[in-house]
């Protein structure tokens, strides 16, 4: 039997709010924010460094960028991002508090709810993951990241349940 990927591998490839290398479900969206093109440089470099796999460094810069004045679009989409780089380095409380900024200033991104259902997965609160994806549906019913994270809820959820172990009377 084939062991599956770890979860966050599978939502790595779709939890930033800017990518160069979007599938067509992102780069046609209205509902998808991004940083390029940004006036900011440290937003930019961020970004990039979070799409190479550098979180720490991503996370770094994007903070700093946040100290700058910014488009509350471009705040919305560097929250988003900063959630993605902590939930890449499974510091999930810092995550959460970054998708629910990002989510206060924008709630039109289905990213940043698929990126706090990532977050709400290795919290293991998993009918808050499903909320999460299911609102980023309604927002872009045809997306294909949006079905496949569905799918690793679900699979978390069910593994889950099938390790519990009764309790003890």
């Amino acid at each position: 039997m084939q062991r599956p990927a770890p979860w966050f591998a599978l939502f790595a490839a779709a939890l930033l709010s800017s990518s160069a290398a979007w599938s067509e479900d992102v780069r046609d969206s209205p509902q998808s924010a991004s940083v390029f093109g940004s006036i900011n440089p440290l937003l930019t470099r961020g970004s990039e460094a979070l799409q190479a796999g550098r979180f720490e460094e991503g996370v770094r810069l994007t903070l700093e960028g946040l100290d700058q004045p910014n488009s509350t679009r471009d705040k919305a989409a560097a929250h988003s991002n900063v959630c993605a780089g902590y939930v890449a380095l499974k510091r999930f409380d810092e995550a959460l508090e970054h998708c629910n900024l990002a989510l206060d200033l924008d709630r039109n991104n289905w990213r940043t709810f698929n990126n706090r259902a990532a977050v709400f997965v290795g919290l293991k609160k998993f009918e808050l993951a499903m909320t999460d994806v299911n609102a980023g549906l309604e927002l872009e019913p045809n997306s294909e990241t949006l079905l496949k994270s569905k799918e690793v809820v679900i699979q978390h959820r069910n593994a889950s349940m099938r390790w519990r172990r009764p309790n003890k009377a």
